[in-house]
């Protein structure tokens, strides 16, 4: 493969990835019910709303779910693959691109509950987020997860062991599941 063609790849993979991301990132901060007040949850609509708006007058509300963007976020993997598949000059199987798409979706919503627990564990350190309106966000965001975890957990007198037991616990969903419909993927395209 030559420099030029490693270049397009990163370049495409690397669009798909951020757009990707604020289509996830909003379906997460719907299923967490942020606060809708947020600066941040605004802006993450504002971006996003050109492309869901439309689509959602077609598919079924959900005040938990977001499923235009979700839609979106599997229709833009699903474009990446078909896109890589043109540029190596392979035909894929259906079934193996949805499996695929299904799995990179899943790592990346894993990843960003990964990411935002690691974040709200540093910056609980500097400010509580819980009461930052520019941050609260992420305590938001992380609530659906750690609250579970904190109710099964131990109380260490002020230590809060849910942040470390909920990034095994993604970190093990993304081996196993993730790993999992890859392989799954790969052997139907």
């Amino acid at each position: 493969m030559t420099p030029t063609s490693q270049a397009g790849f990163f370049a495409l993979q690397f669009i798909i990835d951020i757009v990707v991301f604020f289509f996830v990132l909003r379906v997460a901060l719907r299923l967490s019910m942020a606060n809708p007040r947020s600066p941040f949850v605004q802006g993450v609509a504002t971006l996003t709303n050109p492309m869901c708006r439309p689509l959602a007058k077609f598919v079924p509300y959900n005040p938990r779910w977001d499923f235009a963007a979700l839609l979106w976020a599997f229709v833009l993997q699903g474009v990446y693959y078909g896109l890589l598949a043109l540029m190596l000059g392979k035909d894929y199987a259906p079934a193996g691109l949805i499996v695929l798409t299904l799995s990179d979706l899943l790592a990346a919503f894993l990843n960003l509950w990964f990411l935002s627990i690691i974040a709200e564990a540093i910056l609980s350190f500097i400010r509580p987020v819980q009461h930052d309106p520019n941050l609260s966000f992420i305590s938001d965001l992380n609530r659906p997860i750690l609250t579970p975890l904190r109710r099964i957990l131990p109380n260490m007198g002020g230590l809060d062991l849910s942040p470390i037991a909920a990034l095994f616990l993604l970190k093990i969903s993304e081996i196993l599941l993730v790993g999992w419909l890859s392989e799954l993927g790969k052997q139907l395209v």
